[in-house]
């Protein structure tokens, strides 16, 4: 196919619930960049080779059956990942229902999305290009239709995909919590924060140390140290082999050998200093 794209904004737009702007394909996508943001709703989905889109400071891969949704005035930017060629479509639109029709559907929000090759989403552009009558379409009744039906499908196919470091934080922060609610408990290791996350001890410690650049036995130790340092401050009755039993250090000697490590001083000389 051939580059395309439509312009068939409505004479009627104001009276339609729902309008198309534009729709196209681009056999070679060049780079874009919009730093104010598409006035309108912006649909970009990939066909063959790969994009790499950036917004609200996240940076997305774009590879075949996956699409990405813009607000609209959201500022972004997509280009091709190689020197390949990247082929691509497009759908821009608008209109009063747009909004409620999104909410409904959970899609209304800029995000991307991914699908079966074989669903209908993946040629629905493809289609609706072929057809004749989005050209002589004056009122624009039959791509008022189109985005209509192009939402339900999204809807129906499009699987919302997160931002692999978005969903890492997202599942990490769930084990930070229960490393906060652990501090007490001597038993309490690596192999019971993989489990969290049904992941092998080596794949969650590589996943911990590329998220937060430190693996998740000094962080818990980190946590540790910072409620002991707590404690030692907040009552002068608590001896140091309780403080150690309070923060999961199996000993008062190993207490205060990683205190010292960590802080540079022993426990008892940080109470006196503070």
């Amino acid at each position: 196919m051939e580059l395309r794209k439509e312009f068939v904004i409505p004479l009627n737009e104001k009276k339609l619930p729902l309008f198309a702007e534009t729709i196209g394909y681009n056999p070679d996508q060049e780079a874009i960049t919009r730093h104010d943001g598409y006035p309108y709703f912006h649909w970009l989905q990939s066909i063959n080779g790969t994009g790499t889109v950036h917004y609200a400071h996240q940076t997305i891969t774009l590879p075949p059956a996956h699409g990405v949704l813009f607000m609209p005035n959201v500022p972004h930017s997509y280009t091709k990942q190689s020197h390949e060629r990247w082929e691509t479509c497009y759908l821009t639109f608008d209109g009063p229902f747009v909004k409620e029709l999104l909410t409904n559907l959970n899609l209304y929000t800029t995000t991307f999305f991914t699908w079966e090759t074989k669903a209908p989403l993946t040629v629905f552009i493809e289609r609706a290009l072929k057809q004749e009558e989005t050209k002589r379409d004056t009122f624009n009744i039959k791509t008022s239709s189109l985005v209509y039906e192009f939402l339900l499908t999204m809807g129906r196919y499009a699987q919302l995909k997160e931002n692999r470091l978005l969903r890492a934080e997202r599942d990490l922060n769930d084990v930070i919590v229960w490393m906060q609610h652990n501090i007490s408990n001597p038993e309490a290791g690596l192999e019971d924060m993989a489990s969290l996350l049904n992941l092998s001890k080596r794949h969650f410690n590589d996943l911990f140390y590329k998220t937060y650049h430190i693996t998740p036995y000094a962080f818990f130790i980190s946590l540790r140290i910072k409620e002991a340092k707590n404690l030692l401050l907040n009552s002068d009755t608590r001896t140091i082999k309780h403080i150690s039993e309070m923060t999961g250090f199996r000993s008062p000697s190993h207490f205060i050998a990683t205190f010292r490590k960590l802080t540079g001083m022993s426990p008892g000389r940080y109470r006196e200093l503070h």
